[in-house]
């Protein structure tokens, strides 16, 4: 596990109780979490803290935010050297890492490229539709 004082002294923050905690939940999740979810596995924390701290993670790019199409939730991962593809449920917005990438190639003529991201969406066994 990565050493959380350090990243945040690298990025010029305070190891505070919140900063630690938020990070340890982002960092033992196997997929992306929801403010609520790192809320419910943090204690003596208010949302709010959640919320406030998640954002200041993501703007030092400690953490990055991403949505699910047709939500209105944010989810938050700790930022990796490996990029990660996630097959999203659309009943139950659970994520699934997957293990699959199809940008083979980053040589595009006139520009350079510094990251991509990919969303595979369907239903998870639980939701997909009854015939």
């Amino acid at each position: 596990m990565m050493d959380i004082n350090s990243v945040l002294s690298e990025y010029g923050l305070k190891c505070t109780r919140q900063r630690i905690a938020v990070m340890t939940a982002l960092a033992e999740a196997p997929s992306p979490l929801s403010a609520e979810e790192i809320y419910e596995r943090s204690e003596n924390m208010s949302l709010s803290t959640v919320y406030r701290t998640v954002e200041t993670l993501c703007k030092k790019g400690i953490a990055v935010k991403n949505t699910i199409r047709d939500s209105d939730k944010f989810y938050y991962a700790l930022t990796t050297d490996a990029h990660r593809h996630y097959a999203i449920c659309l009943g139950c917005h659970s994520m699934k890492y997957v293990d699959i990438c199809p940008v083979h190639s980053t040589d595009i003529d006139d520009f350079t490229v510094t990251g991509h991201k990919l969303e595979i969406y369907g239903y998870c066994n639980k939701c997909r539709p009854k015939p």
